[in-house]
């Protein structure tokens, strides 16, 4: 991961559709080569990717995958009414995201991990759904935008001086036929694996698997 080696960054994650009409999400931490690569139901069974095909399936629950940069891949099953499961490509447990209210991220080792809960001053905008992410000490880690109209890319965050403001992805583009356009993450410090590939898996489960973690999403 391109990580932030020192301060903190942003990751932005873009939704399209691929030829095959399944959605895909690409995440980049600054200009150049994606960070990776989330794929619509790129783990169904035949049935399941016949529907994403012919149209009949844009997002919802599924097995959708995250490939990075080196080819190392993270598998993100969001399922109905139950919590969604992240593993490895070798099929290596990573965690689970308890939905509800709020959401809940718990490693398969290490206990709680993040909790999503809503912005306090303005969770749902016309172009945004307002997160924060706290550690398991109740302490803010990242902010989590999702984008819900174009205009959702050009609307700032005030943010404090603990995040380091990058502008070069602040550019309106073009509506797409997509359910949430994509993600905007803001994080305060780097991350290690386990981390990133739970934030990462987490806009996966929203931008494809259209899982609300919040009420105001519901």
């Amino acid at each position: 991961m391109s990580a932030p080696q020192d301060g903190s960054t942003m990751i932005e994650g873009r939704v399209v559709h691929k030829a095959s009409n399944a959605l895909k999400i690409t995440f980049n931490a600054g200009p150049g080569d994606p960070l990776a690569v989330g794929v619509q139901g790129a783990g169904n069974a035949f049935g399941a990717k016949t529907a994403i095909l012919f149209g009949f399936k844009n997002g919802g629950a599924g097995k959708h995958r995250i490939t990075y940069a080196d080819g190392s891949v993270v598998w993100v099953e969001s399922r109905d009414a139950a919590p969604t499961v992240l593993s490895r490509g070798d099929g290596t447990a990573i965690g689970t995201i308890q939905r509800a209210d709020t959401s809940t991220a718990v490693g398969s080792t290490a206990g709680t991990l993040f909790h999503f809960v809503p912005d306090p001053e303005e969770p749902r905008t016309p172009e945004l759904f307002r997160m924060i992410v706290l550690d398991r000490m109740g302490e803010e880690n990242a902010r989590l935008d999702v984008v819900r109209t174009v205009g959702g890319w050009t609307v700032r965050r005030i943010v404090s001086d603990l995040y380091n403001e990058t502008f070069w992805w602040d550019r309106a583009g073009q509506a797409l036929p997509v359910p949430i356009l994509g993600t905007r993450l803001w994080l305060k410090h780097p991350l290690d694996p386990v981390e990133r590939d739970v934030l990462l898996g987490a806009c996966v489960d929203i931008t494809l698997g259209l899982r609300p973690y919040m009420t105001a999403m519901k």
